[in-house]
């Protein structure tokens, strides 16, 4: 009997003890770690607290969410709070809102600190200078953007290498294709040879497909990081933030053994081209990297460690949305062409501008009179573009006010309602339908002397308030360019060299994409049958 009862003491106790550090904790967080937003910044719901089943309903309906959110607030010219990831809450500000928030410095409103606070990479890298410091994406746009048709002709090559690779080439016979991780490899192989393929050992891990496959799945791990690490109360996030970057830490381990002989290399290309200024170097990223670094950032350009993570960055970017795109872009064409006879116009397209030959010059002219499909590389940005949401900042600030009187507080995240902005009914013609060709035939109408399209704010690359998938302003991603020469390039090799559609069991129709959380995935398992022509 004693022994019972100092049993069930022991458990009062365990039980008791356990409350109080709930409570402890719950206390920590809402003093130290919680935003306070002021009272006259609208809550969606409207009233002072979000219930849990408010919260629930952004990680089970978010598109639902943002949609009430758009129509009740944005439109209306209305900032608004809402719940966000784990038990964390937005500031969603109104289109009107984006020229303001364009204009505010960046030691106000800071598009890093938001870059660093969704990728976590403290948890995942091993520090958070990699996003604080994105010098790598900068180089992008200032070194890369002048050497990128040299870079894209390499990158054209090697699309077709691969494009054969998987998807044969069989005259006769239909292959059944898995397309996202096939996509996904052929994305991977191509976007190595923009950061890695300008030497003979960098082109040699073009094609090695454990180096690829293993670039994807450190890709995958940095996501699934950020996921945890964003979504965890500030409290717990040292401990649920190193779990989840346990996996990403290991492969980049891995990784680094591949890197390795490239880095070597590449530094002695530069020792060579101090020694002998004027010699022919590497163009791709890693080469333009390095030299950058060995100037401006010395002790990471020295630090293999530190430019394996940067590798994972540069991956990350070129891999992970554009492989999305690619396999959206595809199942859209198939979808679309019994009404718009969408790959036989983009056929006589490519076949106008690019001709037959595999190894077509391509360069900006070309890129940019393909306007059909750009079209359809813009309209499946429109429909399915990755995130509700887009020009996400973080106030760095205290008490930055907004035009109508908001103060919004240090920490907070603000940003725009991308996806219902850009399926606004009163802004275009039968919104929630892929119509290819909604934006060529806009641009063709407006055609110069010299036969240039016109509307350039039409176009893929171009960015504002509803076309948000690129941000917008200074900020916007710089890599678009690039992501708009490989579209088109997979979109010119695949159809004038493949006949592709769906499966029977289709029916002819395209499978519907997912929704998790705000971001909108590619259906699972999604396949097409391809047959080579």
């Amino acid at each position: 009997m004693a022994g019972f009862m100092a049993e069930l003491a022991f458990r009062d106790h365990l039980l008791i003890g356990v409350a109080v550090l709930l409570a402890t904790g719950w206390a920590v967080q809402q003093l130290y770690f919680t935003v306070r937003y002021p009272s006259n910044l609208p809550r969606l719901g409207g009233k002072s607290r979000f219930s849990l089943k408010t919260r629930w309903r952004y990680h089970t309906d978010a598109r639902g969410l943002y949609k009430e959110v758009y129509e009740n607030y944005s439109k209306k010219g209305k900032a608004v709070l809402v719940p966000g990831l784990g038990f964390h809450d937005d500031v969603i500000l109104p289109p009107s809102a984006l020229r303001w928030l364009q204009r505010q410095p960046e030691r106000l409103v800071s598009a890093s600190a938001q870059q660093t606070e969704t990728i976590q990479p403290f948890y995942g890298l091993g520090h958070d200078k990699f996003a604080d410091d994105p010098w790598g994406g900068m180089l992008v746009k200032t070194d890369l953007n002048a050497v990128l048709e040299n870079i894209c002709a390499a990158m054209n090559d090697e699309l077709g290498i691969a494009i054969d690779s998987h998807f044969g080439t069989d005259t006769k016979a239909w292959k059944d294709i898995d397309l996202m991780p096939t996509i996904r490899m052929i994305v991977a192989q191509a976007a190595t040879r923009f950061t890695l393929g300008g030497s003979p050992t960098g082109r040699e891990l073009c094609q090695n497909k454990q180096y690829l496959q293993m670039c994807l799945d450190i890709t995958d791990a940095l996501v699934i990081n950020a996921g945890l690490g964003g979504a965890s109360p500030r409290l717990l996030r040292p401990i649920l933030g190193r779990l989840g970057g346990i996996t990403a830490k290991r492969q980049i381990k891995g990784l680094e053994k591949y890197f390795e002989p490239v880095y070597r290399e590449r530094m002695q290309i530069l020792e060579d081209e101090a020694a002998n200024p004027g010699i022919e170097t590497p163009e791709d990223h890693i080469q333009i990297m390095l030299r950058y670094g060995l100037k401006e950032r010395r002790d990471e350009a020295l630090s293999l460690h530190d430019m394996t993570k940067r590798l994972c960055i540069a991956n990350f970017g070129s891999m992970h949305q554009t492989s999305i795109q690619v396999v959206n872009m595809l199942l859209n064409i198939i979808d679309s062409d019994a009404e718009f006879d969408t790959i036989s116009i983009l056929r006589d397209e490519v076949a106008r501008i690019i001709g037959d030959d595999k190894s077509a010059n391509w360069n900006k002219g070309k890129v940019a009179a393909m306007t059909r499909a750009d079209s359809v590389a813009r309209e499946t940005l429109r429909l399915h573009s990755f995130s509700t949401r887009g020009v996400a900042r973080k106030i760095v600030s205290n008490g930055l006010v907004t035009e109508d009187g908001i103060a919004l507080p240090k920490g907070a995240t603000v940003s725009f309602i991308g996806y219902w902005a850009q399926t606004d009914g009163d802004a275009f013609e039968n919104p929630f339908k892929y119509d290819p060709f909604r934006f060529s035939r806009a641009r063709e109408a407006e055609i110069d002397e010299q036969g240039k399209p016109g509307l350039a704010s039409l176009s893929f690359v171009s960015t504002g308030p509803q076309n948000l998938a690129f941000s917008h302003g200074k900020h916007a991603c710089p890599g678009r360019y690039l992501v708009d020469f490989e579209l088109k390039m997979i979109i010119a090799y695949v159809l004038m060299n493949y006949d592709i559609e769906f499966p029977s069991e289709y029916n002819g129709e395209r499978p519907q994409n997912h929704w998790l959380t705000d971001a909108c995935f590619p259906p699972e398992g999604v396949r097409i049958k391809v047959r080579r022509k």
